[in-house]
């Protein structure tokens, strides 16, 4: 399969970020007068020591500073820039005075760059520097590359490999097998760390997962109002955290790809005709366990904490976006644990946002922060009380759960703009749903300081 793609394609490319705008403002007064007294810091203050690096992480220094203004200064020495702006490099959020900067532990580590500057925080980059040498996360950046610059030439190759492949006697004979000792040539390659086939799918379901999650952060930071309100900022900020947490209480979603979960979608009584049962799994640590019973407790999660596979680990593709249901004309399916072939095809078969995730989803959560922001005093539309919040779970289940999310193969994945909206809204303190989350991060919170 993999000789098959690289033949098709005839020059990969390598996706990157758009260059960050220039700033046509002049320096400040602050950098060109750092040889003065006054910018040798405020007197009395303690120095104490920081270290700084750029957004590609190619130098790291370490400076000695006991005010904005001297640690801006040496900065500038060490990274000439035209108009540079000190970030922190845990969040990428913006130092822009001395009383923040007190409050920093010593050692803190900046990021300098440019006043428009998208900032690479430090999970940001260790998740791309773990891309860039995961040979098949490199595989599905060339796939996910030719399918966006020739999504009907894909979907044709796609269609007439899979058209020779039937013509083949395929041997299924060890999809049952699941350790590594077991079957190993199902291993070869990136799955090598895991002890077992179920462990490696669900890395992979995580794995896409993530990815949802970083495109979200990234799209919503990059957003002006984002930028340029601070209240929104920090409403943008806690959504994210408390994705982040959900993401945690259900282990990013793991059980999808997992044929040894219990509990199966709700779709696949009509290939399977089995009853659903309970998901028995409970993830080890305690700040995940405590935050998991939570969400149990209150069905928040359960229903959507399902297995798109059968017990043997064969997937069926859902269906088109035009077509109705949870059903494919075409019939498509895979099992990616019956082989290592399988396994690398598996990558081609999408997680598809019916409502869409960057068209639809993100503009309407912006648009649900910039009316909490700009009129603090709208009334919920169920119970007429001031609203506090948005609808936190609701945008969660809207970016990473089955509930929006249909698994099809690549032929029946449309890319065209959708009608359908988004179910986010504004919440007020009798809300339901803004209980729940609240309560969520209250539980964890407890858990962190016991």
């Amino acid at each position: 399969m993999l000789n098959y793609i690289r033949d098709a394609i005839m020059a990969p490319t390598t996706r990157s970020s758009s260059n960050n705008k220039k700033s046509s403002q002049p320096a400040g007064e602050a950098l060109q007068n750092a040889s003065s007294p006054d910018s040798m810091g405020t007197v009395g203050a303690q120095m104490r020591g920081y270290k700084v690096t750029d957004n590609e992480r190619t130098r790291k220094y370490g400076i000695g500073a006991n005010s904005l203004e001297m640690l801006l200064s040496k900065a500038n020495r060490k990274f000439p820039l035209h108009d540079l702006h000190l970030y922190l490099a845990s969040d990428g959020f913006e130092v822009s005075d001395d009383e923040y900067l007190g409050s920093l532990p010593a050692q803190t580590l900046f990021i300098v760059s440019g006043p428009d500057a998208v900032i690479t925080t430090d999970a940001d980059f260790e998740f791309e520097k773990m891309r860039q040498q995961s040979p098949l996360l490199k595989v599905a950046d060339i796939f996910y590359d030719f399918i966006e610059q020739h999504p009907e030439k894909f979907r044709r190759m796609i269609t007439e490999y899979e058209d020779q492949k039937q013509r083949c006697v395929l041997d299924n004979s060890k999809a049952h097998l699941s350790l590594k000792d077991e079957h190993v040539e199902w291993f070869a390659g990136g799955e090598e760390r895991f002890h077992s086939k179920e462990e490696a799918m669900a890395m992979r379901a995580q794995t896409r997962v993530r990815g949802y999650y970083y495109k979200a952060k990234e799209q919503l930071t990059r957003n002006p109002l984002y930028r340029q309100n601070v209240k929104a900022r920090q409403v943008i900020n806690a959504v994210l955290e408390k994705f982040r947490y959900l993401l945690i209480g259900c282990d990013f979603f793991s059980m999808i790809f997992d044929r040894s979960c219990k509990q199966k979608h709700e779709f696949l009584q009509q290939h399977l005709g089995e009853e659903e049962t309970d998901a028995g799994r409970i993830p080890s640590k305690r700040l995940r366990q405590v935050i998991k019973e939570y969400t149990k407790e209150n069905c928040i999660l359960d229903e959507w904490s399902t297995s798109l596979c059968s017990d043997l680990g064969d997937f069926y593709c859902q269906g088109s976006y035009s077509e109705n249901g949870n059903s494919c004309s075409k019939q498509h399916t895979i099992n990616p644990y019956a082989s290592r072939e399988n396994l690398i095809l598996f990558q081609v078969w999408n997680l598809d946002h019916q409502i869409e995730l960057c068209r639809t989803i993100l503009p309407a959560l912006v648009a649900n922060v910039e009316e909490l922001v700009s009129h603090p005093q709208i009334k919920c539309s169920l119970h007429n009380k001031q609203v506090v919040d948005i609808s936190v779970l609701e945008y969660f289940l809207e970016i990473f759960s089955l509930k929006n999310l249909k698994l099809v193969h690549i032929v029946c994945h449309e890319r065209v703009q959708r009608s359908n909206r988004s179910n986010g809204r504004l919440l007020c303190p009798d809300c339901h749903e803004y209980r729940i989350v609240q309560e969520l991060m209250e539980v964890q919170v407890d858990s962190l300081t016991s």
